[in-house]
C-alpha cells in the first residue's frame, strides 16, 4: 500500500521533559513505520504540528486542505493520520465530513502517552491504524476498556473520558457525503458561541456568528434561552442545538425553544454538532 502519513502532533508526536509532556518529536511515528510496517509505502509531507488542547478551527481547516491537496494530486491507498487525543473526537467528527468525497480510507491515532514513556502503546496503535488501512477500513484507532485494539467511527466518536477511552454515539444516523469544498475558499471561519449543558452559564453579548446551544441527554435546555434565542435570531445568527434524541417525547423547553428559532441537529453528539455549525 501507499500511505500518506499527516502527523498533527499530539502526545505521540511528544516527549516527556523534566515531567512535562512537550510536543516536537515526531520522528517517532515515522522511524516506527519505517522499522516494523516496511511492507508498505509511507509518505511523510512536512505537516504544522499543534497541541490538541490549543487546536483551532483553522488549525483543522488547514491541515484537513493540505491533506486534500496532497491526497489529490497523487495516488495513495489509504490516510494515516496522527493527533492528540483531547480534541481528537471533534477533528475527526470534522475528517469524516471534509475527507469521505476522496473515496480515501482514512485512520486517526494517537497515544495516551508520549512514545518515550510507552513506546508499546504508541506503536501498537500505529500498527493497528495501518491494519485496519489495509482492509480499507476508515475511523479513529484506540484501545477500548479492556485495552483491545477498536476501530471507532468517526462520524460517531465522543471525545473521550478521564481515561482516555472513547465511546461512540448510540443514537447517531449515517450522514450523507457532501461537496465542503467551500469550506476550504471561505475567507474567514465563523465563530461559534458554544453555551454548555450546565445550570445558568455565563453568555457573552457579542463576539460570535453561530449559536450552538449543549443540550442534556433528554434534549433540553434551559427555557431561560427562549428570549436570547429570539434575538439572535432576529439578527440573523443561526441557533442550532444538539444532542437531540430522534426517539422519546419532546419536553416543552426544547419545543419552545425550536418555536423561537434554534434548528435541532438530531442523530449527532455534540462534536458531530459542532463541525455542521462550522460547516453550514
Amino acid at each position: 500500500m501507499r500511505i500518506l502519513v499527516a502527523m498533527l502532533g499530539g502526545t505521540i508526536s511528544s516527549s516527556l521533559s523534566d515531567g512535562t509532556v512537550k510536543l516536537g518529536a515526531p520522528s517517532f511515528v515515522q522511524d516506527f513505520l519505517l522499522e516494523y510496517s516496511s511492507e508498505n509505502e509511507y509518505v511523510f509531507p512536512e505537516f504544522d504540528r499543534y497541541s490538541s488542547e490549543n487546536a483551532t478551527a483553522e488549525d483543522y481547516r488547514k491541515a484537513l486542505k493540505q491533506i486534500i491537496d496532497e491526497a489529490s494530486g497523487s495516488r495513495y491507498d489509504g490516510i494515516l493520520i496522527t493527533h492528540g487525543t483531547d480534541t481528537c473526537a471533534f477533528f475527526a467528527q470534522l475528517a469524516y465530513r471534509v475527507l469521505s468525497p476522496l473515496i480515501i480510507p482514512f485512520v486517526i491515532t494517537g497515544s495516551l502517552r508520549s512514545p518515550d514513556v510507552d513506546p508499546e502503546e504508541a506503536g501498537y496503535n500505529l500498527l493497528f491504524a495501518v491494519n485496519c488501512l489495509e482492509k480499507g477500513k476508515s475511523g479513529v484507532a484506540f484501545r477500548n476498556f479492556d485495552r483491545i485494539p477498536k476501530l471507532y467511527r468517526a462520524s460517531h466518536i465522543v471525545s473521550p473520558d478521564i481515561n482516555g477511552i472513547y465511546t461512540e454515539y448510540r443514537d447517531c444516523s449515517s450522514l450523507e457525503i457532501k461537496d465542503h469544498s467551500d469550506f476550504f475558499s471561505k475567507e474567514r471561519l465563523p465563530k461559534i458561541l458554544v453555551i454548555p449543558a450546565m445550570p445558568d452559564p455565563v453568555i457573552p453579548e457579542k463576539g460570535f456568528d453561530r449559536v450552538l446551544i449543549c443540550c442534556n441527554h433528554s434534549g433540553t435546555a434551559p427555557v431561560a434561552l427562549e428570549p436570547l434565542v429570539k434575538e439572535w435570531t432576529g439578527k440573523g445568527i443561526q441557533c442550532f442545538m444538539a444532542p437531540v434524541p430522534q426517539k422519546g417525547e419532546v419536553y416543552e423547553s426544547r419545543k419552545r425553544l425550536t418555536d423561537a428559532g434554534a434548528v435541532e441537529l438530531p442523530g449527532m453528539p455534540v462534536e458531530g454538532a459542532w463541525c455542521e455549525v462550522l460547516l453550514r
